[in-house]
């Protein structure tokens, strides 16, 4: 539940669950970039403060698979500065998913998430490390990148079916991420998996999750809603229900995932996944690798 008593240090979070159409013209990609850009308002003013509007995946130009390369967005280009208005307008960052256009041509594209801060700005652009195999066909990502919001918030992001690789998450967090954004098309029969591996991935990195997920039927899919916000425990604080078009707002601390990292003996997964059995051995305990998965990588 939102807490109604939140510090002005809290950062408040908009959870957009939206239907979008997905795009055969451009024509309706302008149509869902005009409801991004009415839910960036709507939201303003509906939460007056709001810092951060999360938006789910596929919202731009619909979910993948989406081969029509004359539906691939440029970066810059006139319907981005669209989005990019309406934070400036509205003084909010805000968070939307793309397919963009790769190197100019037509090839496969990316899966890529922007987040624009207040001045208009794009503060990060994250490809997508992980597409849907075998149903999702745009270019991987090779880059992990995290930037710094408001309020002590560190953002990273993990797109839909990153977020079920812990190392995504982890790579964030080891960059310093806090807040961990996710933005998924995430489809039945996948509901409950949806649920523990958000909580999972924000109890394994002492980080708030952010997850954002579709909703709507259509002729290959049934995306399922069920937006989150989980805190660096492991806690649902909000969720939204199943099947419906809804708004959840949050807000969260990141200052206190900060703490908990600094100041966790027990549970604080980050510091001891490299300083194993510092109980017994001593302050800084075997910072070795044993992992043999990430010393032999093939």
């Amino acid at each position: 539940m939102t807490n109604l008593y939140a510090s002005e240090q809290d950062l408040a979070v908009a959870l957009m669950q939206t239907e979008a159409l997905d795009c055969r013209s451009n024509a309706d990609v302008s149509a869902n970039v005009d409801s991004l850009c009415a839910g960036v308002q709507w939201a303003a003013r509906a939460f007056p403060g709001i810092d951060l509007v999360v938006f789910p995946e596929g919202s731009t130009q619909g979910a993948p698979p989406q081969t029509d390369p004359r539906l691939y967005l440029d970066i810059p280009s006139p319907l981005i500065q669209r989005l990019l208005d309406v934070c400036s307008a509205e003084g909010v960052w805000a968070l939307f998913n793309i397919l963009e256009r790769r190197d100019g041509t037509d090839s496969k594209p990316f899966n890529s998430t922007i987040l624009v801060n207040t001045r208009g700005k794009i503060a990060l652009t994250q490809h997508k490390i992980n597409p849907f195999v075998p149903t999702e066909d745009s270019w991987p990502g090779n880059e992990i990148r995290v930037c710094p919001g408001p309020k002590g918030a560190v953002f990273g992001v993990m797109t839909c079916y990153d977020g079920d690789f812990p190392e995504v998450a982890r790579d964030l967090a080891a960059q310093g991420a806090n807040v961990l954004l996710r933005p998924s098309s995430y489809m039945e029969p996948y509901s409950e998996p949806w649920s523990f591996v958000n909580r999972a991935r924000a109890y394994e990195n002492l980080a708030y999750v952010i997850a954002v997920n579709r909703f709507g039927i259509t002729h290959r899919f049934n995306w399922f809603g069920g937006s989150m916000a989980v805190d660096y425990l492991g806690r649902i604080l909000a969720q939204a229900p199943l099947g419906v078009r809804w708004t959840t707002k949050v807000d969260i601390a990141p200052r206190l995932a900060d703490r908990a990292r600094a100041e966790f003996k027990t549970h604080n997964h980050l510091h001891n996944l490299k300083h194993r059995g510092y109980a017994g051995q001593g302050p800084d305990g075997d910072q070795s690798n044993v992992y043999g998965v990430y010393r032999n990588w093939k």
